[in-house]
């Protein structure tokens, strides 16, 4: 089973990859966050920016929901705040 996911996730990442490759070569490309990205794969990615976006997705998620006042937990991220490195973004939020 395990080696059945990782083939399937495999294949998605290459379509995708391509997809985006391709989308690229043709001058169809946009990012609306404006990274820097080669294909699906983000050469900056820096995790406290992933971080925020993530709480600022689900602090409007829980507004537009009506789920009444919604209380954000306080997060604090400590380390080395400018490390760059590259990832796919999607993988890693």
């Amino acid at each position: 089973m395990r080696r059945m996911l990782v083939s399937r996730i495999s294949r998605r990442v290459l379509a995708e990859h391509h997809l985006a490759l391709s989308s690229a070569f043709h001058g169809r490309d946009h990012d609306p966050d404006g990274g820097d990205h080669v294909g699906i794969i983000y050469t900056n990615l820096r995790v406290k920016d992933s971080i925020q976006r993530c709480v600022r997705y689900l602090s409007e998620e829980e507004r537009a929901l009506g789920r009444g006042p919604f209380k954000k937990p306080n997060i604090v991220i400590d380390g080395q705040l400018d490390t760059e490195f590259s990832y796919i973004r999607e993988h890693l939020e």
